[in-house]
């Protein structure tokens, strides 16, 4: 009786884990067979820039001045890190195989042997709270998640892979008739004789009539020291994260949401005392974790290191800029959260892209952050992929 009990468990966790039917809310998909189906039904990664059919690297960038944009601006941030690297006294190799520092080999995003691979698709109506701070009356976000994947074929073998490189395509979702929310979460939540497959998706809430684009957003590991040059941390990684706004052929740089710009709030002491200001103004919703930081203060690339991120002065960008005794005067005591000037700084760190070195910024929720693709915390969303 026991083991039969057991066998049902079984059949009943398999049937769970691959989606096939629920009764709760979608809140994330991340079943390889609908998002291939998806990936086909024009939610492709080319779809972003409009182009319909092959979406092959070499012919987006030499066909899509967009994409062609984004990638030279990625090479650029590269090259600068890679000098700023070797200036310290260390050469990187995009090609190697000895126990030395490796780059981001850019001809993969300019090659018909790679594409951008749909890995994941996030329902955030949490971000409501962040959209209703910008006036914007949208039922939060839905986030498309795309890694970089390779397939060749070489001395009679197919070699193909996956690299830590992704890309969060952002849509904001179009609200009810009567401006409310209800419906659209009602969307994502399947009735019991529904199955979460591509064409449950797609004409519900994956609707294109639904969405509209807003940003494309870059986490990507550039730069890798192995775990045998490294031994203290078991290897090392930059990852690179960058936000794109894109307008047909026109490519802009937006900010980073809640990430200074530690060299020119340093060198602006004046700037510097006009964002302690907005956080002293701000400190209840810093504490509740939904607040946005104005743009003037913010960076517009930044550069997380990994692994032991928490432990890297790199990756707290508020804790170089304020001491606690700048908040030493407010009252922690109406607040849910945060008990002392120190944990506001903290809590600040923690809000930027790389804060606690795992950038939650391209993937905020209210005051945590959840993980959703593929890497080592499980996401490529809004800022925190990290793979090996």
């Amino acid at each position: 009786m026991k083991r039969f009990a057991l066998a049902i468990a079984a059949i009943i966790a398999l049937f769970a884990s691959h989606g096939v039917r629920a009764e709760q809310p979608v809140t994330i998909v991340d079943d390889p067979a609908v998002l291939a189906a998806l990936d086909a039904k024009g939610f492709g990664f080319a779809g972003i820039f409009a182009v319909d059919g092959a979406d092959d690297l070499k012919m987006l960038y030499s066909e899509v001045p967009a994409y062609r944009a984004v990638v030279d601006m990625v090479a650029a941030d590269i090259a600068t890190l890679r000098a700023e690297i070797k200036a310290g006294g260390r050469t990187l190799y995009e090609v190697t195989d000895g126990n030395v520092g490796r780059i981001m080999d850019m001809r993969w995003l300019k090659t018909e042997a790679a594409r951008f691979r749909l890995v994941g698709v996030v329902n955030r109506l949490d971000r409501r709270d962040f959209t209703a701070l910008q006036g914007d009356k949208s039922c939060g976000e839905v986030r498309f998640i795309y890694r970089l994947a390779y397939s060749f074929r070489k001395n009679g073998k197919v070699l193909a892979s996956r690299l830590p490189f992704n890309f969060n395509a952002v849509y904001s979702v179009a609200p009810d008739a009567d401006g409310g929310c209800v419906g659209v979460a009602g969307r994502w939540t399947p009735q019991i004789d529904e199955n979460v497959d591509a064409g449950w998706l797609a004409g519900g809430p994956l609707a294109p009539e639904e969405l509209t684009f807003k940003q494309l957003e870059l986490n990507a590991q550039v730069v890798r020291f192995p775990s045998g040059q490294e031994t203290e941390f078991g290897g090392q990684a930059a990852y690179l994260m960058r936000i794109f706004g894109i307008d047909g052929a026109t490519v802009s740089e937006n900010p980073l949401e809640n990430t200074p710009d530690v060299a020119r709030l340093s060198d602006d002491a004046a700037l510097k005392k006009r964002l302690a200001d907005y956080v002293i103004a701000n400190v209840a919703a810093v504490d509740l974790g939904v607040y946005e930081i104005p743009d003037e203060f913010l960076a517009k690339k930044i550069i997380s290191w990994s692994t032991f991120g928490s432990a890297r002065q790199a990756n707290h960008p508020f804790t170089p800029l304020f001491q606690p005794a700048d908040f030493a005067g407010l009252d922690y005591a109406a607040l849910k959260l945060v008990r002392t000037p120190e944990a506001l700084v903290e809590r600040l760190d923690n809000g930027a892209c790389q804060g606690s070195g795992s950038a939650p910024c391209l993937l905020p929720s209210r005051a945590a952050r959840p993980h959703v693709a593929e890497s080592r915390h499980g996401d490529a969303a809004r800022c925190r992929p990290r793979s090996g």
